[in-house]
């Protein structure tokens, strides 16, 4: 079993391939990204968020953002339609 361990090291280039060896790849973490600043940090009380699902996150801010966008616009109309009448 160790040769075979060995092998398979060798035909990847040294320490690669070898149970404990080979260092992780940074997960994604959404508390590490713009906008999560004290004190209340990384806001996401319905989970929907997992940690290192960087394309779902990528997704929520991008919606939220579009949301927002639309939110303001509405907002802007509600107070227009006070002041300006059509006949």
């Amino acid at each position: 079993v160790a040769a075979a361990a060995g092998a398979g090291s060798l035909t990847k280039g040294g320490m690669e391939g070898v149970a404990g060896t080979e260092s992780p790849k940074p997960s994604f973490d959404p508390a590490a990204q713009i906008g999560a600043m004290p004190p209340l940090g990384f806001f996401d009380p319905a989970g929907f968020c997992k940690k290192g699902d960087e394309s779902g996150f990528r997704t929520f801010r991008a919606a939220e953002i579009k949301h927002g966008r639309v939110a303001m616009m509405a907002a802007v109309g509600a107070v227009i339609q006070h002041y300006v009448k059509f006949p």
